[in-house]
C-alpha cells in the first residue's frame, strides 16, 4: 500500500509538472487533466480494498479486552461501652484490611468470563464484641487469596434475557440496594448490606440465575445455589429465591423496587423441639430506594423469615443519602441509616428459660464518603446499637471507625 502511494504521488508530481512542460510543447491541458483524475480515482480504490485488511491487523488481542479492577479497604474501629458480658476484653480497637481483583473477559458477541479474587486480615471488632448486625462487613481474616467468584454470563435479545452459573454469589443481585449493598463505600455494618432476615448461602457456591426483562422498568429474576456452599452433594441443600424489580421514574425521579421470596432447605434445628434437625427456612422481603430531589434519596428493607427456626423473627431498616452536591462536594456522599433486629418468639422463650431478658436489638449508623482523589476515597463511620446481641442487660455500645477505600 505505501509502495503504490509512492508510485502514484510520484506520477502525480511528474504530470504537475508535465503541465507547464505540455504548454510548452503543445500537449493538451484536458488530456493532462484527464490522467491526473484516473490516477486519483486508481488510488482511492486500492485504499478503500486495503480499509479492511488494515483495520483487522489493529483489532485487540483478547488479552487486551479483558478489564481488570482492583481495590483495597481498610478500616481502623474502636468500640466505647462494651462490657464483659460482650466482650472479655471490655472495648477494643481492631483493624481489618481487604483486597479485591476482578477481571472481566468478553466471550463471544453476547457473553462474559468473570473471576472475583479476595484476600484479607483481620476481623475487626466483631472479632471481640458479639451483635447481631455486625460492625464491619468488610472485614476478612481469612488471610489467604482465594477464588470466591468464577462465572459465565449470555445475554439475548439485548438485555431481554440474562444467564449466569459458575461460582456465584447471590446477595449481589437479590435483595440489593442503591443505597444499601456495598460495605467498602456506603454502609459498614452487615444490618445495612443485606437483610438480617434473609438467609443466603454459607458461602458462594455452584449455582445459576436467570434474569427476564421484558421492559426497562421490569425485571423478574430466579436464582438456585448450594446452601452450604461446600460444594459436596450439591443438589442435597439448595438455596432459591425468586424476585420482581420495578424501577419507575416518579416525577422523573429513579426509584427501585424489589419484592422477593426464598427458601433455605439444609437442615436446620427446631427452637421449640430439639430432636428435629431436619427444619427447612423460608421467608421474603422487600427492598426499595427512590430518589426525592436531586440531593436527597432514601432506601428501606423488610423481611421475616421461619421464627420456628430462627432467632432472627423479622428485620427491618430505613435511611437515607445527601449528596455532597449540597456543599459544591459532588462526588461526596453521606448517609443515615436506622435498622432493627426483631427477636423471634420461639428464641424469646428459650432466652426467658435462659435467664435472658429478649430485647430487638437496635442499630443506628451514620457515614461520610470523602472522595480525595479518582482513586481514594476517606470515610469516617459512626455506629451506636441497644440491646447488643438481643439482650436488654447489655449496655449501649458505640463504634468509631475510619476507613479508607483504594480502587482502580
Amino acid at each position: 500500500m505505501r509502495q503504490l502511494g509512492m508510485v502514484v504521488g510520484g506520477m502525480l508530481m511528474l504530470l504537475a509538472s508535465g503541465s507547464a512542460l505540455g504548454q510548452e510543447s503543445g500537449v493538451l491541458r484536458e488530456e493532462l487533466d484527464m490522467m491526473k483524475h484516473k490516477l486519483e480515482h486508481l488510488e482511492k480504490t486500492v485504499e478503500q480494498q486495503a480499509g479492511p485488511a488494515v483495520k483487522e491487523g489493529n483489532e485487540k488481542q483478547w488479552y487486551e479486552k479483558i478489564d481488570v479492577g482492583f481495590g483495597a479497604t481498610g478500616v481502623l474501629q474502636g468500640s466505647s461501652g462494651a462490657k464483659e458480658r460482650l466482650s472479655s476484653e471490655g472495648d477494643v480497637s481492631d483493624g481489618s484490611m481487604s483486597f479485591d481483583l476482578e477481571l472481566t473477559a468478553p466471550v463471544g458477541k453476547h457473553g462474559k468470563f468473570f473471576t472475583h479474587f479476595e484476600a484479607g486480615e483481620g476481623d475487626g471488632i466483631d472479632g471481640d464484641i458479639s451483635i447481631l448486625s455486625g460492625f464491619n462487613d468488610d472485614a476478612d481474616n481469612e488471610h489467604n487469596v482465594r477464588l470466591t467468584e468464577i462465572w459465565y454470563e449470555n445475554a439475548w435479545f439485548g438485555e431481554l434475557l440474562r444467564f449466569r452459573s459458575g461460582k456465584i454469589d447471590l446477595s449481589m443481585d437479590f435483595d440489593t440496594n442503591s443505597l444499601a449493598n456495598s460495605e467498602t463505600d456506603q454502609f459498614l455494618s452487615s444490618g445495612f448490606v443485606n437483610s438480617l432476615a434473609a438467609e443466603f448461602p454459607d458461602d458462594n457456591g455452584l449455582g445459576a440465575m436467570l434474569w427476564f426483562s421484558p421492559h426497562e422498568i421490569l425485571s423478574i429474576g430466579a436464582g438456585v445455589a448450594d446452601a452450604d456452599g461446600d460444594w459436596e452433594n450439591v443438589f442435597d441443600n439448595v438455596f432459591s429465591i425468586l424476585e420482581l424489580d420495578f424501577k419507575p421514574k416518579i416525577g422523573g425521579r429513579k426509584g427501585n423496587y424489589r419484592l422477593y421470596g426464598w427458601l433455605n432447605d439444609k437442615d436446620h434445628q427446631n427452637l421449640k423441639d430439639p430432636t428435629e434437625t431436619r427444619e427447612r427456612n423460608y421467608g421474603f422481603g422487600i427492598s426499595l430506594d427512590q430518589q426525592i430531589t436531586e440531593i436527597v434519596t432514601l432506601f428501606g428493607r423488610y423481611g421475616t423469615q421461619r421464627e420456628l427456626v430462627s432467632q432472627i423473627g423479622q428485620a427491618w431498616s430505613a435511611g437515607l443519602q445527601f449528596s455532597g452536591k449540597l456543599f459544591n462536594r459532588d462526588d461526596d456522599a453521606f448517609g443515615l441509616a436506622y435498622g432493627e433486629a426483631v427477636i423471634g418468639e420461639h428464641q424469646k422463650d428459650l432466652d426467658l428459660a435462659g435467664g435472658i431478658n429478649s430485647g430487638n436489638e437496635q442499630h443506628v449508623e451514620f457515614y461520610y464518603n470523602w472522595k480525595i482523589n479518582d482513586n481514594l476515597n476517606i470515610s469516617p463511620d459512626i455506629q451506636w446499637v441497644k440491646n447488643a446481641n438481643g439482650d436488654k442487660a447489655n449496655d449501649d455500645i458505640w463504634a468509631f471507625a475510619l476507613r479508607a477505600q483504594l480502587s482502580f
